[in-house]
């Protein structure tokens, strides 16, 4: 029920940008596009994924939709930033995890985070990916807790359709609020 409220607050978001802000946002998407291009929307999304920044993916997805931009390539840029991204979350925290200030701080948690792998093993990354919480924070846990690269693997692949199902709700939404 918390996924698709969300969901639907995203499209309404975008639906009340769209039609309060559109000439504004218009134009930010095209300077931003402009000045960087899908090289710039790559890096963004990285950097936003693997480094948890403040400007998140969707930025760039709604970029990529006010600007002249291929809307198929702006996605794939996209998705395949924050897939790499996730990645180096992974290995970074799992480099963390070894220092001795975080081991043992996570020796603690261990134990549930080990039975919740054991009894739902991947579907605890499928849950974990349709949850709220930030798609690097996810990916930190996942290294800390050496989550299995193939277990791991799958939220990486979740990703793709939560980014494609955010962009078309964006898409929906702006085209609604025009």
């Amino acid at each position: 029920m918390q996924l698709v409220v969300g969901l639907a607050a995203l499209a309404g978001a975008a639906a009340l940008a769209g039609f309060l802000l559109r000439d504004e946002l218009d134009g930010l998407g095209r300077a931003f596009v402009g000045r960087f291009g899908v090289v710039g929307m790559f890096v963004g999304t990285y950097v936003a994924d693997a480094f948890t920044f403040p400007i998140p993916p969707v930025f760039y997805l709604f970029t990529a939709l006010t600007s002249d931009v291929s809307q198929v390539l702006a996605v794939a840029a996209v998705c395949v930033a924050s897939m790499a991204a996730g990645e180096t979350g992974y290995l970074l925290a799992s480099k963390l995890a070894q220092f001795e200030f975080f081991a043992r701080r996570l020796d603690a948690a261990r134990p549930r985070v080990d039975a919740l792998f054991a009894r739902y093993g991947t579907w605890a990354m499928v849950a974990g990916s349709l949850s709220p919480l930030p798609y690097s924070l996810l990916c930190y846990f996942s290294g800390i807790y050496r989550v299995p690269q193939r277990i791991f693997v799958v939220l990486i692949l979740l990703r793709i359709p939560r980014l494609v199902v955010t962009y078309a709700l964006i898409r929906l939404g702006w085209a609604t609020g025009a």
